[in-house]
């Protein structure tokens, strides 16, 4: 099995390495026969990448230590599950699961939609099939998944207890699915830069494979901070890990892109910008990848010490100087169209949320880099705590709520119309009827009040904005309407639902920031503790033996003012192989807030130690992220055949006009 693994890694190597050069040269060179050859090619990589990955996933499932990557992440004790996810933890195998992910969506970048083969999609296939090439190499040359054990083992070093959990069988697959997502627009922008063909083919066709990339990579992140969450035992979900920072950092420079798109798209603006971030945003992805394989930081996500890291750091900046070079080529035909006119268009506002997403991205670099920069170049460490970033994410937070707040009732290319000026006007009352509600339910912090008003406002001018259209579609009924302006303009208001998603995490991360409460507490059998309007009995102490650990959970009884009564079962569990202690935290969740317990240690004689957290709004925060995923894949859906054959047909009467007019001028 090992043998074959082997062969079908370097089959797959050699097949991608082929593909990217026959796509790129068949199409230049408008030789067919090549240009076939290369998409043969292609399906040959991702077949012999399908066999190694199903060799290795065998290998760990069967517990065959005659794999050194089965020995290093697996033991008898695994179960199933989890054996199987230990295919992501290594640095070998995530690396074999991220190239079969790229290359799987290359081949579907290829052929979906159903078009005619263009230059530009070709030329972009290649590019893509090379960075697989890139990825192959490492594991050729560096990171071998097949390598073979040098002592024959009976068992395994296991599966780390911390990485046991639920979120961790899918949040690794996830973040390289956004990683690998993110190569399609910087392949497409790489393609039109090579090319010429600077139209809006190529933004038409990066659109939403960057709205995919940014929410998969979304849900990819959230995941993450929720296994933080309820698996580490500190009451948080965010803690500026350096390696948490790299996932983070391209997501927040692809929601810059996304924005640069929809200029391009309808004001033939940002168009250096657009192509600028297509690259940026790759490169920060092979950024965070260097993160987390170079060794310079201490982590729990991140991989051992080893040069893999520093390859793709080179290849970031390969990637920034050739795109820089190739913009400054192309400078004269990214010349934009039209200037702005109002610094109350809609344009306008999205100029200003790129920039403060930029500004955003620049401090978390800098938080993350100071670190290993101030130990190499001054000799002495400079740790960079939350408190840094917190001062720079609570203002430019604040000003992205409130471009986000003013969206929907502004327009593209000139300032708002009589109707929306009094829409907005509403909208800003709304907002300080919000703070005074607020007020009046005890909020005194300004950035709590700040967040309540653009909340309010946020949603009240969505509202609004629906209603004008609404109006608009017919005046007769505001439900016919209200329907038509929905089916008519999905993405529009997919992006308003996006915009809503946010306000509900930023109400989370408002409220569990902000009004957080802990409290440590030594209990007795029997004992009883009033706290947080919650009534507390530690009732027992539940001590159980697994097959791979041993189990200690912690009874609580908890009755709240309204007779609400239920139970909790913190637990620390022993994992024998490792002889590694985890904890379980125990929540319980509701709208207004979560309750989060944790049993830190038993004291004896049945006496534990426990803390407990409140944490308000909680379920705002990921309640915000299945809105903005919602959002984006509902946006994401297809339009049907009909609308696109109006649209056809609306572009054909639109291009008969123009001749028709060239015609007239003519004969004049």
């Amino acid at each position: 099995m090992r043998t074959l693994g082997e062969l079908c890694l370097l089959a797959a190597f050699v097949a991608s390495g082929y593909a990217a050069f026959a796509c790129t040269v068949g199409r230049r060179s408008r030789h067919l026969a090549v240009l076939r050859s290369g998409l043969a090619a292609v399906a040959g990589c991702i077949a012999a990448l399908t066999v190694t990955l199903g060799v290795l996933a065998w290998a760990l499932l069967s517990k065959d230590f005659s794999f050194d990557y089965v020995v290093q992440y697996s033991s008898s004790l695994l179960v199933w599950n989890y054996s199987l996810s230990a295919l992501w933890v290594g640095q070998a195998g995530s690396l074999l699961l991220w190239a079969w992910i790229l290359a799987a969506l290359a081949m579907f970048f290829r052929f979906w939609p159903r078009q005619p083969a263009s230059e530009l999609r070709d030329t972009a296939l290649g590019i893509l099939m090379a960075y697989v090439c890139f990825l192959l190499a490492i594991m050729v040359f560096a990171a071998d998944p097949m390598k073979a054990s040098i002592v024959a083992a009976q068992e395994g070093a296991g599966l780390s207890p911390l990485l046991q959990h639920p979120a961790m069988m899918i949040h690794p697959p996830v973040v390289f699915s956004g990683y690998a997502a993110w190569a399609v627009p910087f392949a497409l922008a790489a393609a039109a830069l090579i090319t010429g063909r600077l139209d809006t083919q190529w933004v038409q066709q990066a659109r939403p494979w960057a709205l995919a990339a940014w929410v998969v990579l979304g849900i990819g992140i959230l995941l993450g901070a929720y296994w933080s969450y309820e698996e580490l035992g500190w009451g948080g979900y965010w803690g500026w890990d350096p390696v948490e920072n790299g996932s983070l950092i391209p997501w927040l420079t692809g929601t810059a892109l996304i924005h640069s798109l929809m200029v391009w798209r309808y004001r033939g603006g940002l168009k250096r910008t657009a192509l600028a971030l297509a690259f940026v945003t790759f490169g920060l992805c092979n950024f965070a990848t260097f993160l987390t394989r170079s060794g310079i930081f201490s982590s729990l996500h991140a991989f051992s010490q080893s040069p893999i890291g520093w390859m793709f750091l080179v290849l970031m900046f390969v990637l920034v100087v050739a795109g820089t070079g190739l913009i400054v080529l192309r400078r004269q035909s990214l010349v934009s169209k039209r200037r702005l006119r109002s610094l109350w268009a809609r344009e306008s506002l999205v100029v200003m949320s790129a920039v403060l997403l930029l500004l955003l991205t620049t401090v978390i670099v800098a938080g993350t880099l100071a670190l290993p920069l101030s130990t190499y170049l001054l000799g002495w460490s400079a740790v960079v705590g939350p408190e840094f970033y917190n001062a720079v994410l609570v203002p430019i937070g604040l000003l992205l709520l409130a471009t986000t707040a003013a969206v929907p009732l502004l327009r593209w290319g000139g300032p708002p119309t009589p109707v929306q000026k009094k829409m907005l006007l509403l909208s800003a009352g709304a907002g300080l009827v919000a703070v005074a509600v607020a007020f009046v339910f005890g909020v005194r912090h300004p950035v709590s009040l700040l967040v309540a008003m653009m909340s309010a406002v946020t949603v009240v001018s969505f509202a609004a904005a629906l209603l004008i259209e609404a109006q608009r579609r017919s005046s007769a009924s505001y439900t016919t309407g209200l329907v038509r302006a929905l089916l008519n303009n999905r993405r529009q208001y997919c992006g308003y639902l996006i915009h809503l998603g946010f306000v509900c995490v930023a109400i989370g991360v408002t409220g569990s920031a902000l009004a957080t409460r802990r409290h440590e507490a030594v209990m007795k059998e029997g004992e009883t503790l009033d706290w947080a309007g919650r009534r507390i009995r530690y009732a027992r102490l539940i001590q159980r033996e697994l097959p791979d650990k041993l189990v200690a959970e912690a009874e609580l009884e908890i009755s709240t003012g309204g007779g609400q009564a239920y139970k909790l079962l913190p637990a620390r569990h022993l994992h024998l192989l490792q002889e590694q202690w985890t904890t379980e935290v125990a929540i319980h969740s509701t709208w207004g807030s979560d309750f989060y317990t944790i049993l830190n240690s038993g004291e004896g004689g049945g006496v534990v130690s426990l803390t407990f957290v409140e944490n308000p709004m909680m379920r705002w925060l990921w309640f915000g992220g299945c809105v903005i995923s919602a959002g984006a894949l509902v946006s994401l859906w297809p339009a049907g055949a009909r609308k696109a054959k109006r649209s056809g047909m609306t572009i054909g009467v639109h291009k008969q006009a123009s001749r028709t007019e060239i015609n007239r001028r003519r004969a004049a």
